[in-house]
């Protein structure tokens, strides 16, 4: 990773998945090896918002994220606070960023879209808040039925598999994988000196 001033930092990797598909964990593990993660939130701010804001307000989505090495969690989505903020689904923007960015890298986290599912129905009030929202490929009203978000989730992984077919930038790493800190290691060039299982639903279950 770059080791420029934090003034002049700018995030070289997006993690680009679904939230309960191991963000916390690719945060953990990027931290305790001594990375800067932006990670749901930065600076007080959602970093969703701080994405778009410099997207239309600097023309750079990265812009205001400086000071930091990696964005591990992106999406947003508290209707209760009229914010629903989702860039990790958002194609166009991905594209933006790799054409100013073209050292930037990729991750798309995954796990079985099934498992993914029922992980949102256990986490608080996820599924309430998403059924109450518009997110890129699920209506408002949509993913409170079974399988709904494991279709969601599928369509997202093919789509993106499609869009960065053939890019050295982008690794798709199934966070559940024996091989998962070393592929991710070997990705950034950077030993991950820990890896687990963290921000587990409270049945202790991913």
């Amino acid at each position: 990773m770059d080791e420029t001033s934090d003034a002049r930092r700018l995030p070289k990797l997006l993690v680009v998945g679904f939230p309960k598909s191991g963000t916390s964990t690719i945060q953990r593990a990027l931290e305790e090896s001594g990375l800067v993660s932006a990670h749901w939130m930065w600076r007080n701010r959602p970093v969703g918002r701080l994405i778009y804001d410099g997207w239309f307000s600097r023309g750079d989505p990265l812009a205001l994220l400086e000071g930091v090495d990696a964005v591990t969690q992106m999406d947003f989505c508290m209707p209760a606070q009229g914010v629903n903020l989702w860039p990790n689904l958002d194609i166009a923007l991905l594209l933006t960023i790799r054409r100013l960015h073209p050292d930037c890298r990729f991750i798309l986290n995954y796990r079985p879209p099934q498992a993914t599912e029922s992980s949102f129905g256990r986490w608080n009030t996820l599924v309430e808040r998403i059924t109450e929202s518009d997110i890129p490929g699920l209506p408002r009203g949509r993913g409170g039925r079974p399988g709904e978000v494991t279709r969601w989730i599928g369509a997202h992984l093919d789509a993106m598999r499609q869009v960065f077919a053939g890019d050295p930038n982008f690794l798709e790493l199934d966070i559940t994988a024996p091989d998962a800190a070393e592929r991710l290691g070997a990705f950034l060039g950077h030993e991950i000196r820990w890896w687990g299982v963290a921000n587990a639903n409270p049945d202790g279950k991913r």
